[in-house]
């Protein structure tokens, strides 16, 4: 009988660890939405991101160029974005402020965009169905400044017309593997960003165009879903190839934290209920 016991005491800790290891996204509760910030602007050096619900909680602080988040739950309805400098008061007016509108069980991006001078910010609904296993998804998002509109080659071949500034794609099955990209002037052939992209196979992806302003023009991938039901999640990441300063009080870290808490408490319980037993047992 006490076999069962443990074996059933062990099934509830590592259960536990399980369900505190989920990140944001994966809690999310049918009424809720799910959310990540991307920071496309050249030359805005750093900014504190804000994204307001009804208890306007700071959710994304210190947010570097080419760093894009992990998905948090909000509550779905009506939804405001806010950017403001580093270190700024929380009542310090917004440089960005961008509202909407997020649906029960949806997966969004906001993205800021723009130089410092002119910065905005743009909100894509994401598309995290599965993909077929031998296949894989991608959509493009024209985030380079100072370019007339684009026409997106892969392969040689133009997928994507006349893609204009701060708007994106619809998502298309491309060829797995390594692929030529190159974003040329709508309507001719001169090559303004040229750049290859590793495609796997069973992934979802978004392609951003970005740089100028003093960065290098490059095409940035970063992973809707890995695998044919995975959501991505973890900290800031820095996308293909990119690099950025370390952030700091990341969202998802606290999936960690709290995996670890229940993993330590529950093994705590186990070796009471192991000792107890074994005291009982010799007297």
């Amino acid at each position: 009988m006490g076999r069962y016991k443990l074996r059933a005491l062990a099934g509830a800790v590592m259960a536990a660890a399980a369900l505190a290891a989920l990140p944001g996204v994966a809690g999310a509760a049918p009424k809720q939405a799910m959310v990540r910030i991307a920071h496309f602007s050249p030359d805005a050096e750093y900014v504190d991101v804000y994204v307001v619900t009804l208890n306007r909680k700071q959710m994304f602080p210190n947010v570097f160029y080419k760093n894009v988040s992990a998905y948090w739950a909000v509550n779905a309805g009506p939804f405001t974005y806010e950017v403001r400098p580093a270190g700024v008061s929380a009542t310090t007016a917004p440089v960005v402020r961008l509202t909407g509108d997020l649906k029960p069980g949806g997966a969004y991006t906001v993205v800021a965009v723009g130089k410092k001078t002119d910065l905005s910010a743009v909100l894509l609904r994401d598309d995290l169905s599965p993909t077929d296993r031998n296949s894989t998804k991608v959509r493009f998002l024209d985030a380079a400044v100072d370019l007339p509109p684009l026409d997106i080659a892969v392969g040689g071949k133009v997928v994507s017309p006349g893609v204009s500034f701060s708007s994106s794609t619809g998502y298309r099955q491309l060829p797995t593997g390594l692929v030529r990209l190159e974003a040329r002037k709508a309507g001719g052939t001169d090559v303004v960003i040229r750049d290859e992209l590793s495609l796997k196979a069973g992934t979802v992806n978004s392609v951003a165009l970005i740089g100028g302003a003093g960065q290098p023009r490059e095409a940035f991938r970063f992973a809707d879903a890995t695998g044919v039901r995975t959501m991505p999640s973890g900290a800031l990441r820095t996308g293909e190839g990119g690099s950025a300063p370390p952030p700091s009080r990341q969202p998802a870290a606290l999936g960690l934290l709290t995996m670890a808490g229940a993993t330590a408490l529950g093994g705590a319980a186990l070796a009471r209920w192991a000792l107890s037993r074994r005291r009982r047992n010799a007297s």
